[in-house]
């Protein structure tokens, strides 16, 4: 693993990483400028807050949402041009918004991964927060419908037994 990370990290590495990358945030005319790239990362920056206000759990929860959301479409996005760029390809900034959506989706996967492992870290069942709000409401209904059939039956104070006693001068 830290050889790995050590080939990442080399210059040269970096360097061709960086060249492969240019046309993702490169404009019309092959520039990169603080504008194209502020055109091409906003919009990711955009949905990784929505993903972020609405994803429940904490205040870790939400940063794994928007980091996924956001460096996904990013690179994602970056990625695409990039390639389609390489081939030969001009497909008039749909190839940004393809990858920029993949990206997304990877990026979210990996964030509910990690959200996970924190629920698993902190004593939960390894859920994200979107499951455990899905079950205490699963929860919930079942409490529900069986404090509804109980009544029902007359098993617990309210229900109509109770009535029906009251209701011949018995209760």
């Amino acid at each position: 693993m830290l050889s790995l990370a050590r080939f990442a990290m080399n210059p040269k590495m970096l360097a061709s990483i960086g060249k492969f990358l240019k046309p993702g945030f490169a404009d019309a005319a092959g520039n990169v400028t603080k504008a194209s790239i502020a055109g091409r990362v906003a919009p990711d920056l955009l949905f990784g807050g929505m993903a972020a206000m609405q994803t429940p759990g904490d205040a870790f929860d939400k940063g794994a949402a928007f980091l996924g959301s956001s460096l996904g479409g990013i690179g994602g996005g970056a990625l695409a041009t990039a390639g389609t760029h390489r081939m030969g390809l001009n497909l008039g900034g749909m190839q940004e918004f393809v990858g920029g959506i993949g990206g997304d989706m990877l990026g979210m996967a990996a964030s509910d991964a990690v959200t996970r492992g924190k629920d698993l870290v902190m004593g939960g069942s390894g859920q994200t927060g979107w499951e455990r709000m899905g079950s205490q409401q699963q929860e919930a209904m079942r409490q529900e419908m069986e404090q509804s059939i109980l009544a029902q039956y007359g098993m617990v104070p309210g229900g109509r037994y109770d009535n029906y006693l009251y209701d011949l001068g018995m209760a």
